[in-house]
Formats: C-alpha cells, structure tokens, sequence
C-alpha cells in the first residue's frame, strides 16, 4: 500500500484513497448492463492511477485487521454509490469464506453481517446485492460455510460461487451451496478454444448449470471468439474486458446494446450453420444405413451375425466402431474396430455378451423407438481420450428387435 497521512497499526494509509470500480456484467437476454462486480482499487495521487487491490485480499498477512477495514470501506462506499445513483441494478459483493468464517466465530445472526448492516442502513433492495463466494481455500468445515451462506440466502440475496472449476469451487461445495449463479474462469475458457478436452469441460458445466437452475455467467471475456463460445455454453451474463475494464461511475444501462444485437445476429448466424451441417452429416450416415440395412430379415442369430458381417466394406468411412445388441442390451455380434491406418475392421469376438441396456443411448433409442417409431437416434457429440477424438453414437433399430450401435467420427 502506498504511504499517506493516516496510520493504521503499522501501515499508513488513507481511506479516501480507496474507490470502488465497477466491472459490467451485460445480459444477453436484453442485451443490456444487469449488474457490477464491485474490484477494489486505491489511488496513487503522485502517479494519478489506479491500482488493484487483489493481491493484498488473497495475501496471507498475519495481522489481516487492515485488510477486514480496507474491505469494509469499499463495501459502504460501493453501496452509497448506488444508492445515491438511484439504478436499478444489481451488485456482485466479493466474499472470502476464511474472512468471513474469522470475523464471524461465534456470532452467526444476520444483523451482525456488514453487507446486511450496510443493505438496512442505506435502505437498498436485497434483490440489487449478489454475495460471490471466491475460490479462496476455506479452512473451516463445509457445514459452517453452509450456515454463512444460508444466512444470507434466507436474508433474500442471492449466491454466486466465482471461478468455477479452480480452487475453492469444487463440486461438493456447488453442490451443498446450490448457488443462483455459476461463474466460469476466464483460464479455463482461454484454454478451450485449443483444447477439445476444455470443451468438454465447459459443456459439463453448462449441463449442471441447467440441472441445478443456476445462471450461467462467463467472466474475464476479451474477444468475440470467447463471447461466443459463452453463448454456445448457454452464458447469459457475459463479463470482460472486451465489454469494458472496471469504472469508478455507472455506465449507462444500454451501452453495449448495439454491439450485443450485432453479437447475437451473427451468432444465430453461425449456429444456424453449424446446425444445418450437423443435420447434413447425421442425414447422410442415416441414409446410408437405411440402404445398408433393407436387405436384412430377421433371421436366426448365427445367420444374421453372418448377414452382418459382409456388409462391413460398404458402412461409411467414417464408422469408428461398429456391433449389434438384442433388445435387451446384449451384444450379439462381434464387436467391429476400423483399422486407422491401413482401413478394414478387427473382429473382436471377446465382446460378445457384454450389455448396453444401460447406457443413456440404448434407453433413449428403445423409448423412442416404441413411443414414436423412431428408427434411429444420434447423441451429442462425445470425447474419446485414448484416440483424442470427437465422436457421436448412432443407434438403428433392425429386424427381430435389434438395434445396431455404431460410432462414428465426429471431428470438425
């Protein structure tokens, strides 16, 4: 911290010097500024700037009295700040557990808790705070980090768990927290625009997002590629510098609406697209096993193994892996592996017997198959580690109840 006039234990330092910042979180539902994540900042009056303050909160000092009054000072001027600005908007609070699980030993009732304290005082709305739980390591039990926030749950503010997938954010702790809003880091985001595996990842994230019925909101955004990788992932709360850094002041509500319409536009654009090409290739492999397929009857089992295997040369290049099961899961051919290299499938008569009936595609193919008729089903796409490839499963009902299950390269 800088040195100034007034001193506090052993630092020196000024409260005037320290001013919130306010970083836009824009919706893409209404393409407008929602919300602010209130950043620390302190002045530097000789070089005229601004400075973050996140190292000195996530900095393991002793004597962390300091650190609980500069947090408390940005917190009240934060809130007189839209108090007095009289929007309509909301506010992300950052909070550390281990800060508040030090400052709160004993005394766990809602009126004892600043943000709260700060709420009745100026006569805010509970609905304009957001309590963000950051990815700091928590040294207590789960089950006082339950208490904190359910205190402020049962307040009326809602929780957002920040950094998903790093640190402190960890499924267990999403779990017991069930949090009104998921903020994705913007490393893994970066990450995933190279790596398939990241991909992944942020499509399991945006799954459980929607189980859970939390907003999905993606932080640290800085180009257009990232912003629609969010949209793709379902983020409706984008965040970033490619919208704008942290501001002393409010923007004005639709700052960002022109730029958010053209955003969106092309977007639609290109997962039309994408769509309209995933709809192709899905057609295509469809089309060629219904051809495939016309000629088999629903013979005897030796027979029909032997039926299927002479049509092997003729399925679709891109078929990865190819067998058939009976109606209650069970593999009754010979599981086919294309050869990469040379072509040709290996015969592996190993698996014979093995059962799929579990697996969410065989039950998704039966239920359809007997509620609409449906023939065939595809899943989305899926990973595979050892080969480090994309790939769906394709499901074809047959005679006498079978159902062939093949994958097939998926890779853009």
């Amino acid at each position: 911290m800088f040195i100034t006039e007034t001193e506090h234990g052993s630092q020196f330092w000024n409260e005037n010097h320290f001013v919130p910042h306010f970083q836009p979180i824009v919706n893409a539902i209404n393409r407008s500024i929602s919300a602010y994540e209130v950043l620390g900042r302190q002045y530097d009056p000789e070089a005229k700037t601004f400075h973050s303050l996140g190292g000195l909160f996530h900095s393991r000092e002793k004597d962390m009295v300091p650190i609980y009054n500069i947090d408390r000072i940005l917190r009240e001027k934060a809130i007189q700040i839209l108090k007095d600005s009289q929007q309509r908007t909301k506010l992300f609070f950052n909070m550390m557990p281990n800060f508040l699980n030090r400052v709160h030993k004993e005394d766990l009732f809602a009126e004892n808790f600043h943000i709260i304290q700060l709420i009745e005082t100026y006569g805010i709305d509970r609905n304009q705070v957001v309590i963000e739980i950051t990815e700091d390591e928590f040294e207590g039990s789960i089950e006082r980090l339950i208490q904190i926030v359910q205190i402020f749950r049962d307040y009326g503010l809602k929780i957002a768990i920040d950094d998903l997938g790093t640190g402190f954010s960890n499924l267990e702790r999403i779990g017991y927290l069930h949090p009104d809003i998921m903020k994705v880091d913007i490393k893994i985001m970066r990450e995933s625009l190279n790596k398939n595996s990241f991909k992944q990842v942020l499509g399991a994230i945006s799954e459980m997002s929607q189980k859970l019925g939390s907003q999905l909101l993606f932080e640290g955004i800085e180009t257009e590629e990232e912003v629609n990788l969010a949209l793709s992932m379902g983020a409706n709360l984008l965040q970033g510098f490619y919208f704008s850094q942290p501001n002393p002041n409010f923007l004005n509500r639709n700052t960002f609406s022109e730029k958010m319409s053209i955003i969106l536009e092309n977007f639609t654009k290109i997962r039309s697209t994408e769509l309209r090409e995933k709809e192709k290739r899905e057609k295509e492999i469809i089309d060629h096993l219904q051809d495939l397929m016309q000629g088999f009857t629903a013979s005897q089992e030796d027979e029909f193994v032997s039926q299927f295997g002479a049509i092997l040369k003729q399925l679709p290049k891109s078929i990865l892996k190819v067998f058939v099961c009976d109606k209650e899961g069970y593999q009754i051919t010979p599981t086919y592996d294309l050869d990469r290299f040379v072509g040709g499938y290996h015969e592996k008569l190993n698996q014979i017997g093995n059962n799929y009936a579990w697996k969410p595609y065989f039950l998704k193919h039966q239920a359809e198959s007997d509620r609409y008729h449906k023939k065939w089903g595809v899943t989305y796409p899926l990973y595979d580690i050892r080969n480090q490839n994309q790939y769906v499963i394709f499901t074809f009902s047959l005679p006498g109840d079978r159902v062939l299950i093949a994958q097939v390269d998926w890779s853009d």
